[in-house]
């Protein structure tokens, strides 16, 4: 959606460029509309007087019907009067039933008419208080006090024609300040008008009002109150091209936003899946394997005591050899037994070498067939990287949007425009500031005017032109206020997705910090394992040689006891050979102790890899519970943007339809004009009301005169009939 723009179309009204109102709008209080040409009666123009009782009631309702002629011809019109005037001229004026006919010249033709209904669009209520007592308009004249007016205007529900929804409603309420003081009236313009306070209150088409007005006065009297109801036909072609670019830029983000949570709730996922079934299962195959280690390398141990004990009896044995052979004559038997127990340990002593060398090979196997390579620990790091940068952005978009979506934004968006919203409110206040003054200075050659009994009806009307532009400027900034409220509101929304999204930021920080320490524990580990791998190769390699040591040696033995018949005659060669066997038994003691303390401090390694291997295993746990944490944030997340794309799947078409519904507030919709008088007048350029009450005032006993009572001119004659002085 690229630009979308609403026109409301009101007949023939004024034109205004987007909702810039200008002070010198000046529109008309009757506006002519296109006369149909096939209507029966004359095209005309109605001015409803309509005089109210103190407390709102209808007194009596006057019509006063205007029609201009191009030429000669016969009028005609239709109305349920009780009687009719002709204020023109004095050709008189037939009235059969409900239609009304005259012969008339051309130009302007004024005829009044007196309605038997009493029946008017609004049901206006007004009560009077003084001291928080309720009086009537009578009984409250003169007195002094703490005075409170109530006004009440509400649509009449037993009134079925369109005014009250199509026309704007002005009431006027005038205090004279030299019996009121403190005056009070929220929602009302105030205006002075030589030593009076005008209280002027403007009700936009369609809506109810009640209004309350409070004074300290003495000898309390007031004019009446004044109700002007006219339409308000504008022709306001509004350009939200704008406000609607970013509200589809906002829904965008929103998508994007949703789609982004939706591809991450995904990568969430996978990484919980791989991370239960790869990484769990190898931190179980190494930690089993590091125990089975252990236990393996613990027989070892228990293989190397044994192998340590036999080297010792074997140092021993030969010791005791070398001193039998001294006494060769006396211990030949004991010879032959010594070497009958030496060969049957040669088996132990083979066998043990080769449990050992097994062991050896086996637990080479396992540290060559172990891998923990630094690529694994490398692709962790990345994807735990590749989310944190996800993350980073998605708080980055949300604070950009932010910032794009805000009263502040709306008014940088009209300056770049050309219009400074700021300012134009300030001109609005000042152009409603000079039609004020303007208006009280017509207001002022208004009374002048009177005083004289002069002609005041353009003057008057001029008032009320003047007056419905200020109301129209004050609506303006009001309509300039609320847009920038919306946007505050759309603000606070994206203010709480984005606190939401630094939540996640901050856990996940976390997270990866911890990630971090156990990658280089692991990275410790697998250095370690290394180093092990290097020690066990070389000690099988250096066993091998002792494996062969300990063949050879007993091979000799069993040589030995072979040939113990020659041992008379070797005597001597056995006592050298019992030398160096004294002495090579005591070089395989010290290196099966060597190999014992080597086998342990391999066994105590082992223990170690145990423990560090469980370490893991708890750490690989910790791993894919906050891994789980973060798929089920992500699942969150995904709840929530998945919620606001729904949610605001409509906002553009809403904030279409709030601009409508705004825009019918304030002029009423479009009007189609019908007659107040009879629903048969269908040819209707106009209709205005004007409403007004009785003043209140303190009876003034008359004074007998010998004057000669001053005949009354036209202008004044029809002032009196709907009550004004």
């Amino acid at each position: 959606m690229n630009s979308i723009k609403k026109k409301f179309n009101k007949k023939n009204g004024i034109k205004a460029a987007a909702i810039v109102l200008t002070g010198t709008l000046l529109c008309s209080a009757m506006i002519p509309l296109a006369a149909s040409a096939a209507t029966p009666n004359t095209p005309k123009e109605e001015v409803i007087y309509i005089n109210l009782n103190s407390n709102g009631s209808v007194k009596e309702i006057n019509a006063v019907n205007i029609f201009n002629l191009v030429s000669d011809g016969k009028i005609t019109d239709y109305g349920n009067y009780e009687s009719v005037r002709n204020m023109t001229t004095t050709d008189e004026i037939d009235c059969a039933g409900d239609t009304v006919t005259v012969d008339a010249k051309a130009g302007q033709l004024y005829y009044e008419g007196k309605l038997r209904n009493k029946l008017m669009p609004w049901d206006i209520s007004i009560h009077y208080y003084m001291d928080g007592t309720e009086y009537t308009a009578d009984e409250i004249a003169g007195k002094s006090g703490k005075l409170k007016i109530t006004v009440s205007i509400r649509r009449n529900t037993q009134y079925e024609g369109n005014f009250f929804d199509s026309y704007a409603l002005q009431a006027s309420l005038t205090l004279d300040t030299k019996k009121c003081c403190n005056i009070s009236a929220d929602g009302a313009t105030v205006a002075n008008v030589g030593s009076d306070k005008q209280l002027t209150y403007t009700v936009l088409p369609g809506n109810e009002i009640d209004l309350t007005v409070t004074a300290e006065v003495v000898d309390f009297e007031m004019s009446g109150i004044s109700i002007n109801a006219i339409p308000l036909s504008l022709n306001i072609e509004v350009d939200d091209t704008e406000l609607m670019n970013q509200v589809t830029e906002l829904l965008n983000a929103i998508n994007q936003l949703d789609d982004g949570a939706t591809a991450l709730n995904n990568a969430a996922a996978q990484l919980q899946s791989e991370a239960s079934s790869q990484l769990q299962g190898g931190s179980s195959d190494l930690n089993n394997g590091a125990s089975q280690l252990q236990q393996e390398a613990g027989k070892l141990k228990d293989g190397g005591s044994s192998v340590n004990d036999g080297a010792a009896d074997i140092k021993n044995g030969a010791e005791q050899l070398d001193n039998g052979i001294n006494a060769l004559n006396e211990g030949i038997v004991k010879i032959q037994m010594g070497l009958n127990t030496l060969n049957e340990k040669s088996s132990s002593l083979t066998d043990g070498s080769a449990q050992i060398k097994a062991a050896l090979l086996q637990v080479q196997t396992a540290l060559n067939d172990t891998s923990l390579t630094t690529e694994d620990l490398t692709q962790l790091t990345q994807a735990s990287s590749e989310i944190k940068r996800g993350i980073d952005n998605l708080v980055s978009g949300v604070q950009a949007l932010q910032q794009s979506v805000s009263s502040e934004g709306y008014k940088a968006a009209m300056q770049q425009n050309g219009l400074d919203v700021d300012e134009l409110k300030q001109q609005n206040s000042q152009a409603i500031a000079g039609l004020q003054s303007t208006i009280t200075s017509l207001k002022n050659q208004l009374s002048a005017l009177e005083q004289a009994g002069a002609d005041t009806s353009e003057i008057q009307a001029q008032i009320t032109q003047l007056e419905n532009v200020a109301a129209l400027l004050s609506a303006n900034n009001s309509n300039i206020d609320g847009t920038q409220t919306y946007l505050d509101t759309v603000n606070q929304n994206i203010a709480e997705l984005l606190s939401g999204a630094q939540t996640l930021q901050t856990n996940y920080a976390s997270f990866d910090t911890q990630l971090g320490l156990l990658v280089d524990s692991l990275s410790n580990l697998a250095y370690n394992m290394s180093n092990l791998s290097d020690a066990i190769n070389k000690l099988v390699d250096e066993y091998a040689k002792l494996d062969e040591g300990i063949s050879d040696y007993t091979g000799g033995v069993a040589e030995i006891l072979a040939g113990y018949s020659q041992v008379t005659s070797g005597a001597t060669a056995l006592v050298n050979g019992s030398s160096e066997l004294k002495n090579g038994t005591t070089v395989l003691y010290q290196g099966t102790s060597e190999l014992l303390a080597g086998i342990v401090e391999f066994y105590n390694a082992t223990g170690s890899l145990s423990d560090g291997t469980g370490k893991l295993d708890d750490g690989v746990a910790e791993l894919l519970a906050g891994i789980a944490q973060l798929y089920n944030g992500t699942s969150s997340m995904k709840n929530g943007t998945s919620s606001l794309r729904s949610e605001t799947s409509g906002l553009d078409d809403g904030v279409s339809e709030k601009i409508d519904e705004l825009m019918d507030s304030i002029t009423g919709g479009d009007l189609e004009l019908e007659s107040f008088v009879s629903d048969k007048n269908t040819n209707i350029e106009a209709v205005q009301f004007v409403i007004r009450t009785e003043s209140i005032s303190v009876e003034e006993v008359a004074e007998e005169s010998d004057e000669t009572e001053v005949k009354m001119g036209f202008v004044q004659k029809l002032l009196n009939l709907f009550g004004i002085d």
